[in-house]
């Protein structure tokens, strides 16, 4: 069994169609996602921005819904305390009978430079969530 960490719920409120879709608000990232990509690919980024994760999954400036993947979204936030800005992918669990995937599950982590955000924003996929205002 994959061990993993509870990172906390996705607000359905935030991913349009897909709160009918998904089976739990539940987010983890599991120890093999965690160790054999993230530390891999992208350690030092990771470093940086982990203890903000929940806060990026809870405060996104954008959520995308990816164009390369099925029911994976992307969630986009500026982390003005440290002038970073971040993107969490997010495979969504949305089938009752897959006894694996029954979770929603972060599949990346990573730090973004403004072209790559920007980049990400237009051509990532649809937009289903902007946040509206700094304040809110």
């Amino acid at each position: 069994m994959n061990e993993y960490t509870n990172i906390g719920k996705i607000d359905i409120k935030k991913i349009g169609k897909y709160k009918k879709k998904i089976i739990t608000t539940e987010l983890i990232l599991t120890q093999e996602r965690l160790n054999h990509h993230i530390y891999k690919y992208h350690e030092k980024e990771y470093i940086e921005i982990k203890s903000y994760i929940k806060y990026i999954i809870d405060n996104p400036d954008y959520i995308l819904e990816d164009n390369k993947n099925i029911d994976t979204l992307i969630y986009l936030k500026h982390i003005e305390e440290i002038n970073k800005k971040a993107r969490v992918v997010i495979k969504l669990a949305t089938n009752k009978n897959d006894k694996i995937y029954n979770k929603n599950s972060i599949i990346t982590i990573m730090r973004q430079r403004d072209k790559s955000w920007e980049q990400t924003i237009k051509n990532r996929g649809t937009i289903i969530y902007k946040k509206l205002d700094k304040n809110e």
